[in-house]
């Protein structure tokens, strides 16, 4: 066959020797399934002992930022993990002063060591709260600059990667401000931010997030119709069924605060607080004599020469003064957001159902059959009795217009489907059917390889066999003789030797043809009979003594 072909052969062999282990392996494979993502290698390195330790087989992929596990062992390694605190998504927290300081660690690099190790703590502390998968948390921490009055505030971001949107309320949104608020210095709740992974803004970290705000006030808004749609159902569920009722209530509230300081008095609330009386009275006499001297002239002195003197000068004066308190009111008003102005309600209740008395029972109908149900509306009487009952409930004010609708009407059957959320196909994984279809396109390569080439190989190799093993060698004595001698030792009658050379004879042309000669039983391919004419013709001395041994031997 060649060398060629024999190495072709062996190439051939060897791969077929590699892909049936292949699919050997690939067979017995477990199926792997991912663990954990997005790792970083401090966490893929704990992880990875924690898992050697519990011996539980895993593999690396992506540079070791996924570790993947048996599918049966997800769980078992997610609980054991778990008990560690692992993954850690890579956060540092306090443990960074677990390191030893070198001697040449500087304030600035200690301060920055600090603030990391917040902004670690308060990250994990986040991202433990549920529907949170993982929390970043940025600090600024603002100092005093030296011979400076004022002071900026320390502010605060926060990144959430969250699973469901849905599930984040905004009461989850206010916890995380005043939990990282309440762990850093002089930080207040208003000057923490909030995203997240869609880049959804949660909290604007301002003032306007107060209650009486527009963000603040749309939600309290839609909490204060929620409670009230609940309660509506709740009581009028009980009455014409659950499910038979819907309720949709517009609430329009005032968020205005109001605040008013005021100072009134009362003029007839007079108490006396203090009196005060005064008396004054004085007495002076005229002298009649002529001489004019200090003494006449002083008063209180009786003038001289008696009776006989001048009229004396007397006055008094009388004074009163009395305080009165009177009554002061002073009043200081602060409103809070929130109040109700008006309330719109509209209740829609579904009828009665109740079996067709007109119904007749078939002949062919089975043992359970049941008369079909029509529908009745309800009363009038039984609505009012309905809207009496949610003005109750709702605190109805008819001097704010508020207003109260109670409509019956037929509710409309809809029709569920349920929504497969099996992933299976024909009680299969999906995963289970990828892997039987590998398998069987394997298994089918593996039959075609072994039908279109292992076995024309080996049939090749068996018709080869058997013609080197029935074929004599030419070269030799007795080869000759057995080509040229029949089985009773008479010699082979041979074609002449223009006969190959004849135009239009098949049986000579052609290397397979067999030749029919009479004197020698069996058949003698034409090309043994050819290699014998070349080497008669090539080596003629040779032959004329191969000749003479065979007629000098006894016969």
């Amino acid at each position: 066959m060649g060398p060629a072909r024999l190495a072709m052969m062996g190439a051939t062999f060897f791969g077929l020797i590699i892909f049936f282990l292949f699919i050997i392996g690939r067979s017995s494979a477990p199926t792997l399934t991912m663990l954990y993502n997005e790792l970083s290698s401090r966490d893929t390195t704990e992880i990875a002992t924690r898992l050697d330790a519990a011996d539980i087989t895993y593999e690396l992929a992506n540079n070791g930022a996924e570790v993947l596990v048996n599918q049966k062992d997800v769980a078992r390694a997610r609980m054991l993990l778990a008990q560690e605190g692992l993954p850690r998504k890579g956060s540092i927290g306090y443990e960074i002063f677990d390191r030893k300081q070198s001697f040449g660690t500087t304030s600035f690099e200690q301060n920055i060591s600090q603030v990391r190790a917040m902004e670690g703590e308060l990250a994990r502390t986040v991202a433990t709260i549920e529907n949170i998968r993982d929390a970043r948390v940025h600090l600024v921490l603002p100092k005093r600059e030296l011979f400076s009055r004022d002071s900026q505030p320390a502010t605060a971001s926060v990144f959430l990667n969250v699973q469901n949107e849905a599930a984040i309320t905004r009461e989850n949104i206010q916890a995380i401000q005043h939990l990282i608020a309440a762990a850093v210095p002089q930080l207040k709740p208003v000057n923490v931010a909030v995203i997240d992974q869609n880049g959804t803004l949660l909290a604007n970290g301002e003032e306007e997030d107060r209650p009486g705000s527009a963000a603040g006030g749309e939600e309290a808004k839609q909490k204060y119709e929620s409670r009230l749609t609940r309660s509506i159902d709740e009581l009028v569920g009980r009455i014409v069924g659950f499910g038979k009722v819907r309720t949709n209530v517009t609430a329009d509230l005032n968020f205005d605060i109001l605040t008013r300081n005021s100072e009134s008095y009362d003029p007839d609330g007079q108490v006396v607080r203090s009196t005060q009386a005064i008396t004054d009275e004085s007495e002076e006499a005229l002298a009649g004599s002529d001489n004019v001297s200090v003494e006449n002239n002083l008063p209180g002195l009786p003038a001289e020469g008696g009776a006989g003197g001048a009229p004396a000068s007397r006055s008094s004066r009388s004074e009163e003064v009395t305080n009165f308190e009177i009554s002061k009111t002073v009043e200081s008003l602060v409103s809070e957001s929130g109040g109700v102005k008006r309330l719109s309600i509209a209740v829609l209740v579904d009828g009665r159902y109740e079996a067709d008395p007109s119904a007749q029972k078939p002949e062919d109908a089975p043992a359970d059959w049941a008369p079909p149900r029509v529908y009745t509306p309800r009363s009038q009487e039984e609505l009012d009795k309905i809207a009496t009952l949610v003005k109750s409930a709702v605190g109805f004010d008819e001097s704010r217009g508020d207003s109260v609708e109670v409509v019956n009407m037929q509710f409309a059957e809809a029709d569920f489907f349920e929504t497969p959320t099996d992933e299976r196909i024909m009680g299969f994984e999906r995963s289970e059917i990828i892997g039987i279809a590998e398998t069987l396109a394997l298994s089918i390569v593996a039959v075609l390889i072994i039908l279109l080439v292992l076995r024309p190989l080996a049939t090749h190799f068996t018709q080869t066999a058997a013609a080197a093993t029935d074929a004599p060698n030419p070269l030799s004595p007795q080869g000759e003789a057995a080509l040229m001698l029949g089985a009773g030792g008479a010699q082979a009658q041979l074609s002449g030797p223009l006969a190959s050379g004849i135009p239009g004879s098949s049986e000579i042309s052609e290397l397979d043809a067999m030749l029919d000669m009479g004197a020698v039983e069996g058949k003698v391919r034409a090309s043994s009979v050819q290699k014998i004419m070349e080497l008669v013709t090539n080596h003629p001395n040779e032959t004329i003594s191969v000749i003479r041994q065979w007629m000098s031997q006894e016969t």
